[in-house]
């Protein structure tokens, strides 16, 4: 997949106090434990964590209806997951239940080209 930029708004959790919106990179498109879709990105610096930090997100689109293209080629509001720390999905092609924390709700939307 061409990497692509992207700018994260964080809606959810409210009590979010960090960067917004977060500037991150798309990796790829993985298949997910009940038949849906997620699109990885990364953070270009960790986002921290309680007593960790969090270097990939996954968001998959938040409405039915809306397919995981729109959330990577278009502007798409988003369910947000993170993926726990020790762990890195750069090179997987699914997801199991154990490596998706859920974590909110925003929106993504591509960052323009230079």
């Amino acid at each position: 997949m061409m990497q692509q930029q992207h700018f994260l708004e964080i809606y959810e959790p409210y009590e979010y106090e960090g960067q917004n919106p977060l500037v991150m990179d798309g990796v790829a498109i993985l298949a997910g434990p009940l038949r849906n879709h997620y699109y990885l990105l990364e953070l270009e610096s960790p986002l921290p964590n309680g007593q960790n930090s969090v270097q990939q997100l996954l968001v998959s689109p938040r409405y039915n209806g809306d397919k995981i293209d729109r959330a990577v080629s278009s502007t798409c509001t988003v369910n947000i997951a993170r993926v726990p720390q020790g762990t890195d999905l750069t090179t997987a092609s699914s997801l199991g239940y154990d490596e998706i924390e859920r974590w909110g709700v925003g929106k993504i939307s591509l960052q323009p080209a230079p």
